[in-house]
C-alpha cells in the first residue's frame, strides 16, 4: 500500500513524544481561540509527521490530538463558511489554516495505517479502529472543503479509495468501532465513514447555505452506517434505492452511472431511503424535527425540503435536467443582492415604504386621473432616483459557459467583480437579452488557476418589483418590504409566484402587495426555492382583495 509519504528522521522533534506530554501540551492551549491554537497545532503536526515514532504512539498522540483539534476546527471554520467568494484575506486565511490541519491529520493517520498493511497480525491498534479514523478524518475534511466553495481533488478520491480497498481486503470494513469524538455512543465502522463521504459528494453541499450545510452534514455523518457494500449490482432493482457506483482504483468520487472496472463496487442506500421517507412523511404530520433525530437546530419547513432533496441525490439516482444544456461563450452582466437587483429592475427607483392606506391610494389614484400630477417638479426632479444603492459595485460581467431554459453556468476570474455565493438573489442579462431575468445563485465554486464557477436557475417570467407585507389575523400588518411577483407560465410549468425576503413564507399566510398603486391580497401556497436572502413561494388570490 503506498500513499506516497515522506520519510521520517529525529532531527527536528514536536514538543511531545508520547500521549501523555501531548495532553499536557493541550491543556496549556488556548483552544477558545482558533486563530491562536490553530497555527501552533498545525506547527506540532507537521513536526511529528516528519519525525520517527512506533506506529502506536503515533496513534495514541493523534487521538489525544483529534477532540480538541476538532472542535478548535469547528471555531475556525466560522470566518469562512457560508462566506461569499472571494474570501477576505483574513477568511482565505482561516480556510487554508484548517485545510492545512485536516490534511496533516489525515496523513498522520495514513502513516499509522501505511504501517499496519505490512505489520505482523496482532499489532496495535485495533486495524478496524485505526481505517475508521483514517476514512473519518477525510470526511472532517471534505465538510470544510465543502465550507469554502471548493471540491476534494483526485488525489483525495485516490487516497480515499485505496484506505477503504486496504480496509476490505483485511476483511475490517463493515467491523463495528468506538468513536466518540465524532459518534458518541453510537458504534460505527470504516466503511460508515466511507459511505459518509460519498454521501457529502452526491449532496452538493456546496450549494447550501452554511447553515443548512451543516444539518446535511451531520445526517450524512449519522446514516453513513445505513449503506450496504455490494461487489455486485443488486438484483431486485424494482425495491431497492439506486445504489451509488464507486471504482476503488480510481481517483474519482461516487456516481449514478456503473462502468466496467475491476475496482467496482455498489453503495446500497435502500436501508436509508426507508430511513428518509419515513422522517418526511412525519414531518408532514406535524412532528418536529428534534423528535426525529435530526438535530435540535433543525427547523422546518427547510427541514422537509432538504430531506426531500437528499432522498433525490442519495437514494433516486440524482436530479435529472429538466432541459439540456447547450454550450455557450458569451458576455453576460449581473446584478447581485436582493436590495440592488429591487432597485435596478424597478427603474432605478430607490425602495420607500408604503404608509398610506388604501382608502388614501385610490383618491389619489382618482385625483391624478383628473388633475395629471400637481406635485412640484424642476430640475432636480431626475436626481430624485439617484441613491447610494448606485454606487454599489453590484454589477458584474462575467462569461457564459452553457445554457438552457432554465438555468446558466458562468465564470470569470476570482479576483475580479463583486462577492458571490450559494443563495443569492441576482438578475442576470445575456448578451442577446433585452432585460434583465430575475434568478437564484445556486452555487459558487472557487476552481483551479483562480476561476470562480457559478450556477444560475432562472426565475420564469418577467419579474415585477413591489412592495409586501405580511397580513395576520387580528394583528397589526407587518413592515412594508421589497420583493417580486412573477407571472405564471405554460412552458416551462410554472405558477405565479412572489419572491419575499427569508422568512416570510408560512403555509397560508396572507401578504399584502403593492402593485401599480393598488394593493392586493394573496395567500401563500407552497415554497417552491429558498435561498440565503429570498423564498420563492406559490399563491393565489387572498379573500380579503379589495
Amino acid at each position: 500500500m503506498n500513499f506516497d509519504l515522506p520519510g521520517t528522521g529525529t532531527d527536528q522533534s514536536p514538543v511531545f513524544l508520547n500521549a501523555a506530554d501531548c495532553r499536557a501540551w493541550l491543556a496549556a492551549l488556548p483552544l477558545a481561540n482558533a486563530a491562536q491554537a490553530q497555527p501552533m497545532i498545525s506547527h506540532q503536526l507537521n513536526l511529528l509527521h516528519r519525525f520517527a515514532l512506533p506506529p502506536t504512539e503515533r496513534f495514541a498522540i493523534l487521538e489525544s490530538l483529534r477532540g480538541p483539534l476538532s472542535e478548535v476546527q469547528d471555531l475556525a471554520a466560522r470566518a469562512f463558511a457560508g462566506k461569499p467568494l472571494p474570501l477576505e484575506p483574513h477568511e482565505q486565511a482561516s480556510l487554508d489554516g484548517t485545510l492545512a490541519v485536516w490534511h496533516l491529520l489525515a496523513l498522520g493517520y495514513l502513516r499509522c495505517f501505511a504501517a499496519l498493511c505490512v505489520a505482523d497480525e496482532g499489532m496495535a491498534p485495533a486495524p478496524a479502529l485505526l481505517a475508521q479514523r483514517t476514512l473519518s478524518v477525510f470526511a472532517d475534511w471534505q465538510v470544510d472543503l465543502c465550507r469554502g466553495e471548493q471540491l476534494p481533488d483526485a488525489s483525495y478520491w485516490n487516497k480515499l479509495h485505496q484506505v477503504f480497498s486496504a480496509a476490505e481486503v483485511l476483511g475490517i470494513a463493515a467491523r463495528s468501532v468506538s468513536d466518540p469524538v465524532r459518534h458518541g455512543n453510537v458504534p460505527t465502522s470504516a466503511l460508515a465513514a466511507y459511505g459518509e463521504c460519498n454521501l457529502l459528494n452526491t449532496a452538493n453541499l456546496y450549494e447550501l447555505p452554511a447553515r443548512h450545510l451543516a444539518w446535511v452534514a451531520r445526517w450524512a455523518r449519522r446514516w453513513g452506517a445505513k449503506l450496504a457494500l455490494l461487489k455486485t449490482p443488486p438484483e431486485d432493482m424494482v425495491n431497492r434505492a439506486v445504489p451509488l457506483w464507486v471504482d476503488l482504483d480510481s481517483d474519482r468520487p461516487a456516481t449514478y452511472v456503473p462502468q466496467s472496472a475491476t475496482g467496482g463496487r455498489w453503495l446500497d442506500t435502500t436501508e436509508l431511503r426507508k430511513s428518509l421517507l419515513a422522517r418526511i412523511a412525519l414531518l408532514e404530520q406535524g412532528r418536529a424535527p428534534a423528535e426525529l433525530q435530526l438535530g435540535d437546530d433543525v427547523t422546518q419547513p427547510a427541514a422537509g425540503q432538504l430531506l426531500q432533496r437528499a432522498l433525490q441525490r442519495w437514494c433516486k439516482g440524482g436530479t435529472p435536467r429538466r432541459f439540456e444544456r447547450q454550450v455557450a461563450n458569451s458576455a453576460c452582466r449581473l446584478i447581485v443582492g436582493f436590495a440592488a437587483v429591487h432597485y435596478h429592475l424597478s427603474g432605478r427607483q430607490p425602495f420607500q415604504a408604503h404608509t398610506r392606506d388604501a382608502a388614501t391610494l385610490r383618491r389619489e389614484r382618482e385625483e391624478f386621473e383628473v388633475f395629471g400630477d400637481r406635485r412640484q417638479s424642476g430640475p432636480d426632479t431626475a436626481k430624485l432616483g439617484d441613491s447610494a444603492i448606485e454606487e454599489w459595485q453590484v454589477m458584474d460581467d462575467w462569461r457564459l459557459l452553457n445554457e438552457s431554459i432554465a438555468g446558466l453556468r458562468i465564470s470569470r476570474p476570482i479576483g475580479e467583480g463583486v462577492r458571490v455565493g450559494a443563495g443569492l438573489l441576482i438578475a442576470i442579462k445575456r448578451h442577446d437579452a433585452q432585460r434583465f431575468a430575475l434568478a437564484n445563485l445556486r452555487w459558487a465554486l472557487r476552481e483551479a488557476d483562480g476561476v470562480l464557477a457559478a450556477g444560475i436557475q432562472i426565475f420564469a417570467g418577467e419579474a415585477r418589483s413591489v412592495a409586501l407585507r405580511t397580513v395576520e389575523p387580528g394583528a397589526a400588518r407587518g413592515s412594508w418590504q421589497q420583493g417580486f411577483l412573477l407571472p405564471e407560465i405554460a412552458a416551462p410549468d410554472a405558477p405565479p409566484s412572489i419572491v419575499a425576503p427569508a422568512g416570510t413564507f408560512r403555509i397560508e399566510r396572507e401578504i399584502e402587495v403593492m402593485v401599480d398603486q393598488q394593493a392586493r391580497v394573496f395567500r401563500l401556497l407552497r415554497l417552491l426555492d429558498l435561498g440565503l436572502e429570498f423564498e420563492r413561494c406559490s399563491m393565489q388570490a387572498g379573500d380579503s382583495n379589495r
